[in-house]
């Protein structure tokens, strides 16, 4: 079975308030309001979202605080994905939802 890349963009410290709170980023300018934290692949194609944000929790990909360097070298303060939170596959881009993902339109898509 085929991979697919996941993005994972976390919110910036800045704009976590306002993310947390149903702000939408601009999908065509993730970078002003998150940065680009890492790369997931998993078998599978789009629908993987919901693995997606159980991969990104805490205790699965940081139970002993591995990820602690990551997040404080990329200027994060969060661990786990959280809503405001971005993923994008396939050019597209989806905000993590109090439920599940809300798909962003995008320019091009």
């Amino acid at each position: 079975m085929a991979t697919t890349k996941f993005e994972i963009w976390y919110m910036r410290p800045e704009w976590f308030a306002k993310g947390i709170t149903w702000h939408k980023p601009d999908p065509d300018n993730l970078e002003l309001t998150h940065i680009h934290l890492t790369d997931l692949e998993l078998e599978g194609g789009q629908c993987q979202l919901e693995h997606v944000f159980a991969h990104m929790q805490a205790e699965e990909w940081s139970p002993d605080g591995e990820a602690r360097p990551l997040i404080e070298a990329k200027g994060l303060r969060h661990t786990s994905m959280s809503v405001g939170d971005v993923v994008v596959v396939n050019g597209e881009v989806h905000l993590v939802a109090s439920f599940g993902f809300e798909w962003l339109n995008t320019e091009g898509v």
